[in-house]
Parts: C-alpha cells; structure tokens; sequence
C-alpha cells in the first residue's frame, strides 16, 4: 500500500472524529470541516486496481472501525453532558459501524476462501501435469 492510501486512511479518520465532535457540541463549522476532511481522505484512500481493499483488509472493515470509534464518542459525550439523544445517536453510530465492519469482514472470509479454493486448483493441475509426463 503506498503512503498516499496509509494518509487518506488518517484523513478519514481524523475528519470522522471532528465531525462527529462538531455535531455532539452543536458546532456546525467543526461538523463541516470534519466532513470535508473525511472525504479528502476518501479522495486519497481509493484503490488504485478498483479492489475495494485497504491494508489487505475490505475497506469496510477500517470505515466500520472508524463509525464505531466515532459513535463510540459521541455516546460518551452525550452520556456525559446528560444528552440522551445524543448518546442515542452516538449509539446508531456505532452500531453501523458495527455492521459495516462485519460485512467487511465477511466478504474478506469469502476471498480467502476463494484464494485457497485457487491455490489447491493450481496444486492439482500442476500435479496432474507432472504425472502425465513422467514415463
């Protein structure tokens, strides 16, 4: 991975962060910045094969880690100052990304499974090659 995808990665993360902030606290230019920011990061972190990976993980996985940790603040936040439907908020968020990352992670199941399924193919083949040619 080149270090313009390891940079949008932080991008992200840091725009998830201050956006969700901005929202807890009622600042709407935070929000806004915050938002503008993740999609910097969105912008730098695309693949550049169109193989929806990150770090060798479903990109899924890392925005899902990202809304948990956001939501994850959020909650607290709202719990904090005594804002239910804050903390309600900051729950959904973390949830989603809950969700998310589960996704991420099943679809990367599935391609290790299927890589696997390749390599014995390719084990075969190659087997059956050999003993077609040895006399």
């Amino acid at each position: 991975m080149d270090s313009n995808r390891i940079e949008g990665i932080g991008h992200q993360v840091k725009g998830a962060v201050m956006e969700g902030l901005g929202k807890a606290i009622g600042d709407a230019k935070l929000a806004a910045d915050g938002a503008a920011e993740r999609a910097i990061g969105d912008e730098q972190n695309v693949a550049k094969d169109g193989a929806d990976q990150l770090i060798g993980v479903d990109a899924d996985r890392v925005k899902g880690i990202a809304h948990q940790a956001k939501g994850a603040l959020i909650q607290g936040f709202g719990a904090v100052i005594g804002n239910p439907k804050l903390a309600a908020e900051g729950v959904a968020e973390r949830l989603g990304g809950v969700a998310q990352n589960a996704a991420g992670s099943a679809r990367d199941l599935a391609r290790e499974e299927l890589e696997k399924q390749r390599t014995a193919v390719e084990h075969l083949n190659c087997r059956n090659a050999l003993t077609r040619e040895t006399p």
